[in-house]
C-alpha cells in the first residue's frame, strides 16, 4: 500500500508576507502549498495544477476572494474544491453570502495558525 500524497493547497493573498507565514506553516505540518499573489494568476494556474483546498483573502486587487470563489467553482473539476476565506472584517453578512456563493468556511484576521491549522483539517 503506498503512503497518501500531502494534501495540495494554494494560498491566494495579495500581501506576499502573509501568503509566506500561512505556507511556511502548512508546510511544516506536511502539505503541499503552492501561492499565488493575484486571484487572476491563481485561476491560470488552477487550470493545470488542481489542488485539494484553497485558502484565499477576501480583499485582493482585481477580484475579490467571494468572486474569486465563484470563478474557481466553474473551473472544470474544480467546482468542489473547499474554500477558506480569510477576511479582517469578519460578520455573520459575509460569511452567510460567501457560503451563498461557494466558501466552505471564513477565518478573521489577524490569523491564528492553530486554528487554520483546524480549519484546513476540517475541510479536507
Amino acid at each position: 500500500m503506498q503512503p497518501a500524497l500531502p494534501k495540495k493547497i494554494l494560498v491566494v493573498d495579495d500581501d506576499e508576507a502573509q501568503a509566506h507565514l500561512i505556507a511556511t506553516f502548512l508546510r511544516k505540518h506536511g502539505f503541499h502549498v503552492v501561492t499565488a499573489n493575484d486571484p487572476l494568476a491563481a485561476l491560470q494556474l488552477l487550470e493545470h495544477s488542481p489542488v485539494d483546498l484553497v485558502i484565499t483573502d477576501l480583499m485582493m486587487p482585481h477580484v475579490d476572494g467571494i468572486d474569486f470563489t465563484e470563478r474557481l467553482h466553474q473551473l472544470p473539476n474544480l467546482a468542489q474544491v473547499p474554500v477558506i476565506l480569510i477576511s479582517a472584517w469578519p460578520s455573520e453578512q459575509l460569511s452567510d453570502k460567501g457560503m451563498r456563493r461557494g466558501v466552505a468556511l471564513t477565518l478573521s484576521k489577524p490569523v491564528h495558525l492553530a486554528k487554520l491549522l483546524d480549519l484546513v483539517g476540517f475541510a479536507t
